[in-house]
């Protein structure tokens, strides 16, 4: 369990990296409305949000709708797991990230992040991993801006 928080907390800290340099291939595969619905504020990458349902999806070397079928399928999953818990999905090492809550005071989860085989991704930029990230009222044009995707 500590390890998967951990690696929980490295994924936040790496999609924060990833905002400056992220790697090339990853996508944004598109946008969930009326996912579950979610608050939390990084404090690395700056992103609070708060009581949004809107996702995106983003894949580095996975099929984009394998991805978002993927994400959609794990929301429930997703809504029961423990902040730091794994979701399972045939083939891949899940995990629901950790964030802080919106007000700062506690811990809470944006979203989840997949990685092909057992080992835990540690970034949705690195090779076969895909991610799901509430980001409620952004667009993709600003994500992708914010990501330095093309």
């Amino acid at each position: 369990m500590i390890r998967l928080v951990l690696a929980s907390t490295a994924v936040v800290l790496a999609v924060a990296a990833g905002s400056a340099s992220a790697a090339g291939g990853t996508q944004i595969c598109g946008q969930i409305k009326n996912g579950p619905s979610a608050s939390y504020w990084s404090s690395v990458s700056g992103i609070r949000l708060k009581s949004g349902s809107t996702w995106t999806v983003l894949a580095t070397g996975v099929r984009c709708g394998f991805a978002v079928k993927a994400s959609k399928s794990l929301f429930g999953a997703w809504k029961a797991a423990k902040i730091g818990g794994s979701l399972k999905l045939k083939g891949y090492t899940c995990v629901k990230m950790t964030d802080r809550t919106y007000d700062g005071k506690g811990i809470s989860s944006g979203g989840g992040l997949c990685h092909v085989g057992a080992t835990p991704g540690l970034t949705p930029f690195a090779p076969n991993t895909f991610a799901f990230r509430m980001t409620g009222p952004y667009t993709i044009t600003q994500i992708k801006a914010f990501f330095h995707l093309k």
